[in-house]
């Protein structure tokens, strides 16, 4: 009765309306946590799809790492559409894509002309003789040379978390690798249909080289796998120095092939060998790698640096860059002037700017070098170089007069003294002393028989016979 008159005045029913409300929450509960739990059999977790991104970069299963990648990545972009770091970076990838196409473009169609060109040369038209078909392919270093601003400016503040990071620059790398191989691919049939092509290397290490300015090593990882054994290394080393210029990124690769093969590697041997590879044929690209192996010598093997700078000396006189071979034997004997080789130092530079015509420079620094007892054993062809100079100088007639008696006294059995008595003969023909031209010649035809003065010789004493009318 008391219960039920409780009922009636309404003194229970909060108590009931607080165990409909809990009842309702806790299906309301349940049933999201059975939705979450279908959703996640249904569609693996984002660490889980970067896990299986990984472990098939990991495989080398680049197919299934794009199929997963390009989902992740489509997610990333949307979360971070706002950031300008992250958009600067993907104008990158789309730069890389752009680039991809234009060269991958190049080598289909110079593939395309040359198999016209052969269809042409197996079915000839008669009416129309067939032209020899000339190969267009722009060097691949015109692609790298005009991209290299873009790629150089670097990217900052880019918030990602550390599995975002991790899975982007996998991604990033995956993407590369499928480039390149893409290029590789059109690079071979071009090779194919034309074997005169040799570029396909160069065509691939675009890309990487664009990712790696400065003193950043290449990704081997972005080349295609076939591309990373040793033997394939070894051409991109000499693609990356000889094709590009680029010494230091050549080094690495050949380091890299080095540790695959398992063999000792030395960056000082590899950057001398490099400069002999350059030649003359790419001087400035041969005396950077002459720079590094100095650098490298400095710590490690002293007694080669001043070697060294002579073959910079020496590159630079047989590049006929005469200007630059003068500093550089200057900067030895400054450098090192206890050397023993100082008073060659100093000779080559006084020879590098009788080259380069510098009489003045040589003139006014001449004779401190023939006090200087470091210089003894070339005081000879310093003398020359002296007579040289003056003579040029056209004004000093008197004092080329006295050199001349000077050299040809001290050094008349000397071949270096040749030019000099061709030049006496000629004053002599100037003046019209035929006689006195005719001995003089004759004697350094006799003296000299095989020097280049004799041979000039011999022709203005032929002349010399027929005005006196000799036979």
């Amino acid at each position: 009765m008391r219960t039920r008159r409780n009922s009636r005045d309404g003194s229970l029913l909060p108590c009931r309306v607080s165990l409909v409300l809990l009842s309702l929450f806790l299906g309301v509960l349940v049933a999201t946590r059975l939705a979450r739990a279908n959703a996640n059999e249904a569609k693996p977790g984002v660490s889980e799809e970067v896990a299986a991104f990984l472990k098939a970069c990991k495989a080398r299963d680049d197919a299934e790492a794009k199929s997963i990648g390009d989902k992740i990545f489509a997610r990333l972009t949307q979360k971070h559409r706002q950031n300008a770091a992250f958009t600067a970076l993907l104008s990158k990838m789309k730069a890389a894509e752009f680039l991809t196409r234009q060269m991958v473009q190049q080598l289909r169609q110079a593939t395309n002309q040359r198999m016209v060109s052969i269809g042409k040369n197996m079915f000839p038209n008669r009416k129309q003789p067939v032209k020899k078909s000339v190969l267009s392919v722009a060097p691949a270093k015109r692609f790298y040379d005009t991209s290299v601003a873009l790629f150089s400016k670097p990217v900052k503040g880019i918030d990602l978390s550390d599995e975002e990071r991790t899975f982007f620059v996998q991604y990033y790398d995956l993407k590369l690798r499928l480039f390149t191989g893409e290029i590789a691919k059109a690079g071979q049939a071009l090779a194919i249909a034309e074997p005169a092509f040799k570029g396909t290397y160069d065509y691939v290490l675009v890309l990487p080289l664009l990712h790696a300015i400065g003193e950043r090593p290449i990704n081997i990882d972005v080349l295609p796998l076939w591309m990373r054994r040793p033997d394939q290394l070894d051409i991109f080393s000499d693609s990356a120095l000889l094709h590009y210029g680029l010494p230091f990124q050549a080094m690495m690769v050949a380091k890299k092939a080095s540790e695959l093969r398992g063999s000792a590697f030395s960056e000082l041997d590899f950057y001398r060998s490099a400069s002999g590879k350059c030649g003359t044929g790419l001087p400035h690209t041969a005396a950077d790698c002459l720079k590094r192996a100095i650098t490298e010598a400095v710590n490690k093997k002293a007694d080669l640096v001043v070697p060294l700078e002579f073959d910079m000396v020496q590159l630079w006189l047989d590049s006929d860059n005469y200007g630059l071979a003068a500093g550089e034997a200057r900067k030895i004997y400054e450098d090192s002037p206890d050397h023993k080789d100082a008073g060659k130092a100093m000779w080559l530079y006084f020879y590098s700017l009788s080259r380069n015509n510098d009489t003045d420079v040589i003139l006014k620094d001449i004779d401190e070098a023939l006090k200087d007892k470091r210089c003894k054993i070339y005081e000879p062809k310093l003398l020359y170089i002296k007579w040289w100079a003056l003579r040029r100088k056209r004004d000093s007639t008197a004092s080329v007069a006295a050199l001349e008696y000077e050299l040809l006294k001290r050094y008349g059995n000397d071949p270096m003294v040749a030019p000099i008595m061709l030049s006496h003969a000629t004053d002599q023909l100037a003046s019209q002393d035929y006689a006195g031209a005719y001995d003089s010649l004759s004697q350094l035809v006799e003296k000299f028989p095989a020097t280049k003065a004799a041979q000039q010789a011999k022709r203005m004493l032929a002349k010399l016979k027929t005005i006196r009318g000799e036979k």
